[in-house]
């Protein structure tokens, strides 16, 4: 019989790699899951062989008491099941990425967490990339001198995609914090993603800890700038990521030049191993960390509010609602292009 009990908030289509990498653990077995659509959850329980589907997740915590718990649902609900499953006596928590919209949410969480024991885990999965922990490895012993600059483009909002990319960028060097961030937001069109109002397109500057810039692009229109991943530029060459398939390094010091192949490996598994691992004391902390984790939401957070006061911020943010929110609500964002439309819907 497996130690622990776990169970699913949340049947869409990122449950399927938490529950994988549950079933990968000789010691994990998954008892529930639930869903507000029973046929969603229906569908993934006989897929995947779960015994007990509920509709309603509060009743699925009291009925199955289970020691673990992935949260695999919208980031508006996060903050909630989180400290419903802290409560209800969940010792791990997996909770499925970005954690919250606001600082204010996220020390919501972490207050319940320190109150009940509970150690709370973010699924940036990216951290688990076989590739990326090579990349973290090769900069940590100087293949590129001191890293200065990392350039980070993607599609659909600031927290839905770039949150994945500033987490990688600190997780490969060693998770420096954020010193300071400029940063600009347009929003002329009342646009959402999963029921969160997002930004048209967002951008700026952040400066880590040591030095290196993020220069982050969030929806810019084309030309997009032709590389596949991430690039990182030091003071004696580069490294260009391809999250599939490997990466190129280039040493301008020594002209050298390489070509690595790997594959990411399976970060499902990898993740959810590392969460018991955590709890049984065989690692001093997850990677991911729910603590770590409010340090990338503070950098994207420090973008907005910059935005927001048309200035330079500093480090650290006082725990406070959004700064998107807040030019939202007080007209700073003015929408010029009406009609209330979510990026996740084919059709409006």
């Amino acid at each position: 019989m497996a130690t622990y009990r776990a169970v699913i908030i949340g049947a869409g289509g990122i449950s399927a790699r938490h529950i994988k990498g549950w079933l990968d653990h000789p010691d994990v077995d998954i008892v529930a899951i639930a869903d507000i659509s029973e046929a969603n959850a229906e569908r993934r329980a006989e897929e995947f062989g779960i015994p007990n589907v509920y509709t309603d997740y509060q009743d699925m915590l009291t009925q199955e008491k289970p020691d673990l718990a992935s949260i695999c649902t919208w980031m508006i609900g996060h903050a909630e099941q989180a400290i419903a499953a802290s409560d209800a006596g969940v010792k791990g928590i997996l909770c499925e990425k970005p954690f919250a919209g606001s600082l204010q949410e996220i020390d919501t969480v972490l207050d319940a967490a320190r109150k009940n024991d509970t150690r709370i885990a973010l699924g940036h999965h990216h951290r688990f990339s076989k590739i990326n922990e090579e990349v973290r490895r090769r900069i940590a012993e100087g293949a590129i001198g001191t890293p200065t600059l990392c350039h980070r483009s993607s599609q659909g909002g600031v927290f839905n995609n770039s949150s994945h990319q500033v987490d990688t960028v600190r997780f490969i060097l060693q998770d420096p914090a954020p010193l300071w961030a400029l940063g600009h937001v347009s929003r002329n069109t009342d646009r959402y993603e999963r029921h969160e109002p997002i930004e048209d397109l967002c951008g700026g500057i952040i400066c880590l800890e040591g030095g290196t810039r993020i220069v982050l692009e969030s929806d810019f229109p084309d030309p997009k700038i032709p590389e596949a991943g991430t690039t990182f530029h030091g003071t004696e060459g580069s490294i260009v990521i391809n999250t599939r398939s490997g990466y190129r390094l280039f040493n301008g010091e020594t002209g050298s030049q390489e070509s690595v192949e790997l594959e990411p490996g399976d970060v499902g598994a990898a993740q959810a191993l590392e969460l018991v691992d955590w709890l049984e004391g065989r690692v001093e902390s997850h990677r991911n960390n729910a603590q770590n984790n409010r340090t990338t939401i503070e950098a994207l957070l420090g973008l907005y509010e910059s935005a927001r006061t048309r200035s330079l911020v500093t480090f650290p943010l006082p725990s406070g609602p959004s700064p998107l929110h807040q030019m939202i609500e007080d007209g700073t964002l003015e929408i010029t292009q009406p009609g209330k439309y979510d990026i996740r819907i084919k059709e409006q």
